[in-house]
């Protein structure tokens, strides 16, 4: 990862109308140096996971698009989620959507779906202001724990004491030490031991059922110290927020016996471990609008949807670290090349001033012949690589070209740039 761009939380549409407008602002974003991290759309959520995430990241921006029924309400609370947290936060709204959404003080920028362009100005300038602000080099965390990650444990007090330890024996099993949160509020009050287990913890579970003041002092303190939290109930009617989506609310659980209560939390815990996706480059941007695009066709996203989003766009993180990565692109071959090492074999046959005149020779043919946006992306593709081959950067060189395809192979044979030619067979693994 790029130490001096900032890692920000795209808070946005999942929807086939929208990706138009999800891809603008992700290339926006990327365009002012913030890397883009994003969950790809899963039926696997809880709360817990958006704070624990929202925590290692400088900020949030999001995009509010029109729908029927008003605005995602998933999306309305990851904002509140940004503002209890108290994170850097940028919206851009549709023109469309009613005043007073947004609460004033927040940045944000009205946008039109059909004026995107004329009003990039706009938008480029709210995003500068937000990263103004965050800094080029935001800190990390100021003495973060070296202790093993933690867990809180909240509201437990009406649980069999039996339960209740073996709830602890079994977060020790998956690598957490656990404590649970008891005693009297004024002595918690003025700790700055109490002070320091919120600051140092990785993760809560909260059973939210306890009206004794105590369990509801814990609870508040761990929202208020942005806590990744798990939030349980064994009440089978349950109030639930109406206006909040239910799987950001409470789960309800059985705690007759512990068999019953830890299958809910153990797969609580490993929604919350779930790893976004961080997008550092364009190609990435625009691959996971495409992925979305194909995904949204069902209006369905299960776990095997999400896992084969993350993998298709870990092949292209891989792909810009000159790691292991399929080639994209028009007709590209998917074999899979090892940048670094390919070039190691060419470099030695490869004189790179004469493959920087063979890409410009070869920008120019493919210029004149492209008529389609894959073969428009081919053209930037090789301009991006003639760039690369400036900068004296082979492995570059060879990892945008990955993405002309045979298209753009077949033009530089045709034209008789053959160290250009040479060199998009070696990056599509041919």
């Amino acid at each position: 990862m790029i130490s001096s761009m900032n890692l920000v939380y795209y808070a946005h549409s999942y929807r086939k109308a929208d990706i138009a407008v999800v891809e603008f602002f992700g290339e926006l974003i990327r365009s002012e140096n913030l890397i883009a991290s994003l969950d790809p759309p899963s039926d696997r959520l809880n709360s817990a996971k958006p704070e624990r995430h929202l925590r290692s990241t400088d900020g949030m921006l999001a995009v509010l698009t029109e729908r029927d029924g008003g605005v995602s309400q998933y999306i309305l609370y990851e904002i509140s989620l940004c503002l209890r947290a108290k994170k850097p936060l940028l919206v851009f709204l549709e023109d469309t959507l009613p005043n007073g959404l947004i609460p004033s003080r927040v940045l944000q920028r009205r946008f039109s779906r059909k004026a995107l362009l004329r009003q990039i100005r706009d938008h480029r300038h709210a995003l500068r202001a937000f990263h103004s602000y965050i800094g080029d080099k935001p800190p990390g965390a100021y003495q973060p724990s070296v202790d093993r990650r933690k867990c809180l444990l909240s509201g437990s007090n009406e649980l069999l004491p039996s339960l209740a330890e073996q709830l602890q024996t079994h977060l020790a099993e998956r690598g957490y030490s656990s404590e649970i949160l008891c005693g009297d509020i004024w002595s918690s009050f003025y700790s700055h031991i109490f002070q320091d287990t919120l600051g140092s913890a990785d993760l809560a579970v909260a059973f939210v059922d306890s009206y004794k003041d105590s369990a509801e002092f814990y609870l508040g303190s761990l929202r208020a110290s942005f806590v990744p939290t798990i939030l349980l109930t064994y009440d089978s009617q349950f109030l639930f927020n109406e206006r909040i989506p239910r799987e950001y609310q409470a789960r309800v659980v059985d705690i007759s016996t512990f068999e019953a209560l830890w299958p809910t939390i153990t797969d609580e815990i490993a929604i919350t471990e779930e790893e976004y996706v961080d997008l550092e480059n364009q190609d990435q941007v625009t691959r996971y609008a495409e992925l979305l695009f194909q995904v949204s066709r069902s209006g369905q996203y299960t776990e095997g949807l999400r896992n084969l989003i993350v993998e298709e766009l870990h092949m292209g993180d891989k792909n810009i670290n000159y790691g292991q990565a399929g080639s994209m692109g028009r007709e590209s071959t998917g074999t899979l090349v090892n940048y670094g090492a390919a070039w190691e074999q060419l470099k030695a046959t490869t004189d790179m001033n004469s493959l920087t005149n063979e890409l410009t020779l070869l920008r120019a043919a493919l210029r004149k012949r492209a008529q389609t946006i894959e073969e428009d992306k081919a053209v930037v593709a090789v301009a991006d690589a003639e760039v690369e081959a400036q900068a004296g950067n082979g492995p570059g060189v060879l990892q945008k070209l990955a993405t002309v395809g045979k298209w753009g192979l077949s033009i530089a044979k045709e034209i008789g740039v053959k160290v250009a030619a040479e060199t998009i067979q070696k990056s599509l693994g041919m």
